[in-house]
């Protein structure tokens, strides 16, 4: 009989030990199933959320440092000094139309509660009370002129109009010029009294004397009968004198 391999042997070996050990153990046991945790149902109740949504800040003007520039105090407490936008205000105390600038600024804005605009290099927009713009309202009026720099066609326009209107510092003296005083003006010359011609004297009137009435009580016929009665000559208002005796009317009656 033909002996088998050495390495046959070897296997047929170990499975014959596997066989064996199969026998005394028997069927390994199956691992008891782990119980699944059940799972926490969800919770109902909630937690609430709170809204925090600020509250916006009201302001109203407090002081008008001049027609562009104001200070506004917040309703928080805070306050802050306000470039407003697209405007230029004359120097107070040495620009024409200074002192008229601010009064109708201080008019408008002292005291009055105002809406801010967004905060830009060239400033801030003020809205009033009633809705409308504050540079708007002022450069149409003519108390402050339009700065270029804020490219508002809004304002161009009312600039426009306060031009065509001369109004405020559109008119004279300053006719728009806001950095120097205003001109003084040149004075009016006093006129000269018109010369009054005296009124000539007009010649004094010569009365000419009328010879009085002669003495009718007393007749000459003739300058003979008259000096028959020695009273010849007779001169101008003596008794017996008349034109009739008097030929040559010298007024001396038969003197010849």
């Amino acid at each position: 009989m033909k002996r088998l391999p050495n390495w046959l042997k070897i296997v047929l070996a170990a499975f014959a030990v596997l066989f064996v050990l199969g026998a005394i153990f028997g069927k390994a046991p199956e691992p008891a199933p782990v119980a699944a945790t059940p799972a926490a149902p969800p919770s109902t109740s909630t937690t609430p959320v709170t809204s925090t949504t600020p509250v916006p800040v009201s302001y109203t003007v407090a002081s008008v440092t001049d027609g562009a520039t104001v200070v506004v105090q917040g309703s928080d407490g805070s306050s802050r000094t306000v470039r407003v936008l697209g405007v230029t205000a004359p120097i107070v105390g040495n620009g024409c139309y200074g002192l008229e600038s601010l009064g109708w600024a201080t008019t408008t804005l002292s005291g009055k509660a105002v809406t801010l605009g967004v905060e830009t290099a060239q400033g801030i927009a003020v809205t009033l009370a009633g809705g409308q713009d504050y540079a708007a309202l002022a450069i149409q009026g003519g108390y402050l002129k339009y700065a270029t720099d804020a490219a508002l066609p809004a304002l161009a326009a009312a600039e426009s109009a306060a031009k065509q209107a001369v109004s405020g510092l559109w008119g004279p003296p300053c006719n728009g010029t806001i950095d120097a005083p205003a001109p003084t003006p040149t004075p009016t010359p006093t006129p000269e009294p018109p010369v009054t011609k005296a009124a000539p004297v007009p010649p004094p009137v010569r009365t000419t004397e009328e010879a009085p009435e002669p003495d009718s009580s007393v007749y000459y016929k003739n300058c003979a009968e008259a000096r028959a009665a020695h009273a010849a000559p007779m001169h101008v208002g003596e008794p017996g004198y008349r034109k009739g005796l008097d030929r040559d009317g010298d007024g001396t009656a038969c003197d010849r």
